[in-house]
């Protein structure tokens, strides 16, 4: 039996484990159907401010447009192939122009080009046209144009606001405008215009400049409407448009840039791109023929300055050959050397026969060689000498040859002797004025020969100063031709000037983009369905108590072995006594199932059932009175303790005026009998089987008194009389006595109370039944008020059999459905097994598996 029991408890657990799986999402279904009306509400007025806010924003529309840019392709010639081709390399020949194409877009997108787009289509002055709930905005269908001198719309430091109306045939003109003066310390002054002019075009000289009013052809001012134009300076007005605009690069491999702008008039940006790439172009080719000129000017003064120089250095040339008698360097080189070579030959010769003379005169002075034959042929040049030579050796030949045959003495030889010393004397004196010729001549030739080494020395420093000089010639020559050169470059550069930027296609309008209807109505959707649930969620949140099963399920693992509605006033009795004998209402249905679920958890041989709480309030003892008559109804006896000896209120539940009996008398004794425990018992009256041991005179020491030993005593002696003990008890959280009773109970029965216990409480609760304090705990919770559709989840048995007539009791409304939407085994008819709201205990419920 005990098997069956447990089994059918463990299958309760599982069923309550694969609930609590769709527990959150079906807490939020419950959460919109108990609250289905509010949501409604927020879905009707996010859905209405939707639309509305669709009415009354001013849509945005997308145009764009792509602009080619050239590249620039001087700088291919001017030094940057090394760079190419180290860039191709390093890309691995694929095209990339990033450097160039970003600096472009960075300039498409500056506030300066804006401002000078802005200046030339006139958008600094925007146009609306009042209407019934809002203006709308205008472009070129203006009635008047207004505009502001130039001068002064630089200087524009806020808006011009105007207003124009048609009255009478007559133009009405009011506006406002704020002088700001140059001056810091001096504030603001806010001028009003009201003019009134019959026809146009009409001015109006004010502190910020002159505005002028003009018709615009085509166009006529409507009389119920007026329109309102506004000025601001092109710089703000460019900068609004610079950052409406978005600027992007088509492709790495490319120079094409697609310009994205968002506007409110269509129109408006499809001129804005198509003017944009005119004055960039404009300002390109302004940029590049400034450069131009600046070149030119530049080249003209540098031609000017090298001309001058160049002359100079070709004077210096001049007076250079001129000091040196050069007419050709190289020619006059060659010729001074060939000379220089000439007469070194000449002296070396004149050298030469000095040395000859002098040493045949040593060769004449010899003793040994008087009368000998003198040399001859050995290039003696002078001729007398070298007659007389001759001569004198054929008379000195035929006297060696008389000698052979004679003496010296001898007539033959005398006259021989004779002549050859005659002929030694004209010798002598030939070979002497020879000498004398020759060293004439060697000096003639010597001082020649030095003007053409002194030459040859010089030409060093001649060389060098005419390189440098030539040098300087050549640098200049050059400076000079490369200059006419950039100078024709940069004319014809200057006579054929393109444009930078070339629009591929015309600006096209791409629809609207804001704002986006689909999505502003999903928003608004999800918004009104969001708020409520965050506003639910906030209030749970911040909410500190209890409000029924689940909350309580969430913060402890202890079984929830019931949920208590409030009990209606209608089927209350003496002692607040909700469960009657032969009835079957919910309210009695719901102890039964606690009864049941009891039942289920004591073992056999237990029979004390101890309540507690954690504070007074929660319904202890209106649950453990109508539980101890729910026990009695079974036909067992059942009696009921009043162990809240401090505050004792069972007497007052069940109507007795005895407040002489009660337990307190029997802890003052040592050893009370089970006479003396009789004597203390009183019939409850509403029940047979029911008795009352109430709590009796209250003590001053009832934390000592219940901590004697003559309570389990008297409980054991109870035991023997009673099928079923239940003991009222001190609420646990504020004093210990329960603590102390709890050592004779077998089972614990908590209450709790919705919208009255506190979350935190749950602390004490989990720490009394991790610590052992109380003995086989279980919860149950009271005081839920069925009639508040704030619970996300349904408590009772909805329409089983003929319960549902029940729904009448009180204000309650029906029970509706169980939170598992399913019923436990019933076995006979009234036992509910161990069923419970949420079913029995959950899925943590340890003590069911025993």
């Amino acid at each position: 039996m005990e098997e069956n029991k447990t089994a059918g408890l463990y299958n309760v657990q599982q069923e309550n484990e694969t609930e609590k799986s769709s527990f959150d999402i079906r807490t939020l279904y419950t959460m919109v159907v108990l609250n289905w009306k509010w949501f409604v509400l927020s879905l009707i007025v996010c859905l209405s401010l939707a639309v509305v806010y669709l009415k009354l924003a001013t849509p945005i529309y997308q145009a764009n447009v792509k602009l080619l840019i050239k590249e620039d392709q001087s700088n291919s010639n001017r030094g940057y192939a090394g760079k190419s081709q180290l860039l191709a390399s390093s890309t691995l020949g694929i095209m990339t122009n990033s450097a160039g194409i970003d600096n472009e877009m960075v300039i498409l997108g500056s506030s300066n080009l804006a401002s000078e787009t802005v200046k030339d289509l006139k958008l600094y002055v925007s146009y609306w046209v009042s209407g019934r709930i809002k203006d709308h905005i205008i472009y070129r269908t203006q009635p008047v144009n207004v505009d502001l001198d130039a001068n002064s719309l630089e200087n524009l430091k806020m808006p011009i606001k105007l207003n124009i109306k048609l009255e009478n045939g007559q133009y009405h003109i009011t506006g406002t405008y704020v002088y700001v003066p140059n001056d810091p310390d001096k504030l603001p002054i806010k001028h009003k215009i009201d003019r009134t002019t019959a026809r146009l075009p009409f001015s109006i000289n004010t502190s910020v400049g002159i505005i002028s009013f003009n018709a615009n052809p085509g166009y006529q001012m409507p009389e119920d409407r007026s329109l309102k134009a506004v000025i601001v300076s092109p710089k703000m007005a460019g900068k609004i448009y610079a950052k409406s605009m978005a600027v992007s690069q088509t492709s790495k491999t490319t120079t094409i840039a697609e310009l994205v702008l968002k506007d409110a008039v269509p129109m408006r940006a499809v001129d804005y791109l198509r003017q944009l790439s005119v004055c960039y172009n404009r300002e390109a080719n302004e940029d590049k023929n400034e450069i131009a000129m600046r070149t030119e000017q530049f080249i003209n003064s540098r031609l000017e300055k090298i001309n001058n120089e160049l002359g100079a250095t070709e004077g210096d040339l001049e007076s250079t050959k001129r000091r040196y008698n050069i007419i050709d360097p190289k020619i006059n080189s060659a010729q001074t050397i060939a000379s220089s070579d000439v007469y070194t030959q000449k002296l070396a010769e004149t050298n030469m026969q000095i040395e000859l003379l002098r040493s045949i005169d040593d060769y004449m002075n010899e003793p040994v060689n008087k009368y000998q034959t003198l040399p001859t042929n050995v290039g003696l040049t002078d001729p007398t000498a070298s007659a007389l030579i001759n001569k004198y050796n054929d008379i000195a030949i035929e006297r060696n040859r008389l000698l052979r045959s004679a003496s010296e003495n001898s007539p033959a030889v005398t006259p021989l002797t004779a002549q050859l010393d005659d002929l030694i004397s004209s010798i002598r004196r030939a070979m002497s004025q020879a000498q004398r010729n020759a060293d004439i001549q060697r000096n003639s030739i010597q001082q020649q020969y030095n003007t053409y080494a002194g030459q040859i020395s010089s030409s060093p420093e001649q060389e060098r100063v005419l390189t440098q000089i030539g040098r300087q010639q050549e640098i200049k020559s050059g400076l000079y031709l490369m200059l006419l050169q950039k100078r024709e470059e940069n004319s014809i550069s200057l006579a054929a000037t393109a444009d930078k930027g070339k629009l591929i296609d015309d600006p096209l309008v791409m629809g609207k983009t804001s704002p986006k209807t689909s999505i502003i109505l999903l928003m608004a959707l999800v918004l009104g369905l969001a708020l409520p649930i965050g506003v639910l969620f906030l209030i749970n949140f911040f909410r500190y108590k209890i409000e029924g099963h689940d909350d309580v399920e969430s913060l402890t693992n202890l079984p929830i072995i019931g949920d208590m509605a409030i009990a209606s006033e209608e089927i209350k009795s003496k002692a607040g006594i909700v469960v009657h004998e032969n009835t079957n209402n919910i309210m009695e249905e719901i102890f039964r199932s606690i009864r049941t679920n009891i039942q289920f958890m004591l073992k056999d041989g237990q029979k004390v059932i101890m309540t507690t709480s954690t504070t007074s309030g929660e319904g202890k003892t209106f649950i453990t009175s109508n539980l101890a008559m729910s026990f009695a109804l079974l036909g067992k006896k059942v009696i009921l303790i009043g162990l809240d000896i401090r505050k004792p209120r069972l007497a007052q539940l069940f109507d007795l005026k005895d407040r002489k009996h009660g337990i307190t008398n029997l802890l003052v004794h040592g050893n009370p009998t089970k006479e003396d425990i009789r004597e203390q018992i009183v019939k409850s009256g509403a029940n047979d089987n029911l008795d009352l041991l109430m709590a009796g005179p209250i003590p001053p020491n009832p934390a000592e008194l219940v901590s004697r030993p003559a309570l389990q005593q008297i409980i054991d002696l109870l035991k023997e009389d009673y099928d079923y003990i239940l003991i009222d008890t001190a609420p646990a959280g504020l004093v210990t006595d329960t603590i102390q009773i709890g050592r004779c109970a077998d089972i614990t029965v908590y209450i709790c109370r919705a919208d009255y216990t506190a979350k935190s409480s749950f602390d004490l609760i989990n720490g009394f039944n991790q610590q052992k304090k109380l003995p086989n705990m279980c919860i149950v919770i009271n005081g839920i008020d069925m009639s508040k559709k704030k619970y996300g989840y349904y408590y009772g048995y909805g329409k089983y059999g003929r319960y549902g007539r029940y729904g009448r009791y009180g204000k309650y409304g029906t029970y509706g459905h169980s939170n598992n939407h399913q019923m436990a085994s019933y076995g006979s008819y009234g036992t509910y097994g161990i069923y419970t709201s949420n079913g029995y205990g959950n899925k943590n419920d340890n003590s069911l598996k025993k």
